[in-house]
């Protein structure tokens, strides 16, 4: 099992785009990626759970990938650098563990240290096939390490 982080603005919504709206096409993309490597679980990380109920974002996704989504991380109060990244150590440490492997989707550099493992998207492109085939072949990796 691992889980995936996920953002929806500059992933799943390209810059531009109408706000609170994800791209069918890029939604399409994730669940591929995600179809490809069934025990991935998800956990949003977009400032959407601040806005949405996590059924509400759920519903978003087809119900085979909604029911994989099991939570959003904790809301930080600190905003200095690395936030997010500080908000999905808690995550795993409330209901995982810091060893459970996982893989971050993210459009800002400026959340996560370079060395935590990230796929940086480009939001004026969002999660494009390019970006597809990259988080597929690593969540591919992720779940083949020894004991997942």
């Amino acid at each position: 099992m691992a889980v995936i982080f996920l953002d929806f603005d500059g992933v799943l919504r390209r810059n531009g785009s109408p706000l609170y709206t994800l791209e069918s096409e890029l939604v399409n993309n994730l669940q591929k990626s995600l179809r490809a490597t069934p025990t991935v679980k998800i956990v949003i990380t977009s400032s959407w759970r601040e806005a949405f109920g996590l059924n509400e974002m759920r519903s978003l996704f087809s119900a085979d990938i909604a029911s994989r989504v099991e939570g959003c991380t904790p809301t930080s109060l600190d905003l200095d650098g690395f936030y997010r990244h500080r908000e999905v150590l808690a995550y795993l440490k409330r209901f995982h563990t810091l060893q459970t492997p996982w893989i971050a989707v993210d459009d800002d550099p400026e959340h996560f240290p370079s060395d935590a493992p990230v796929l940086l998207i480009d939001p004026s492109r969002g999660l494009d096939e390019e970006a597809t085939h990259e988080l597929t072949r690593q969540l591919i990796d992720l779940t083949s390490r020894p004991g997942n």
